[in-house]
């Protein structure tokens, strides 16, 4: 049978998503850590600004690109882990509303 990608859940240890997360945009990629730009996602495997290894890769594209854009990074990237972007976003919204009101 042809091999498909599928969406699945798994429990992960934010802080370490967020530390050693890879966000790519259309052309370059971004440290989630320290927020260095201009990072070629196709080669990275360390932050040339933090010396962060990155582990995870998450895309600002838009969701509407799902699968297709999930398995075109994993062919691209396949020692990465690919994570949403908005729930990483969500956990850090969480975090600093609470921050906020403790």
């Amino acid at each position: 049978m042809k091999n498909v990608y599928l969406r699945t859940l798994k429990e992960f240890d934010y802080e370490d998503v967020e530390a050693h997360l890879l966000v790519v945009g259309d052309l370059k990629g971004d440290c989630f850590h320290c927020r260095e730009i201009g990072i070629d996602y196709l080669s990275a495997s360390r932050c040339p600004q933090c010396g962060t290894e990155f582990k995870y890769i998450a895309s600002r594209q838009p969701k509407s690109s799902g699968v297709k854009l999930m398995s075109s990074l994993h062919n691209k990237r396949p020692d990465l882990i690919f994570v949403e972007l908005d729930d990483i976003l969500f956990y850090k919204n969480r975090e600093r509303a609470q921050g906020l009101f403790s």
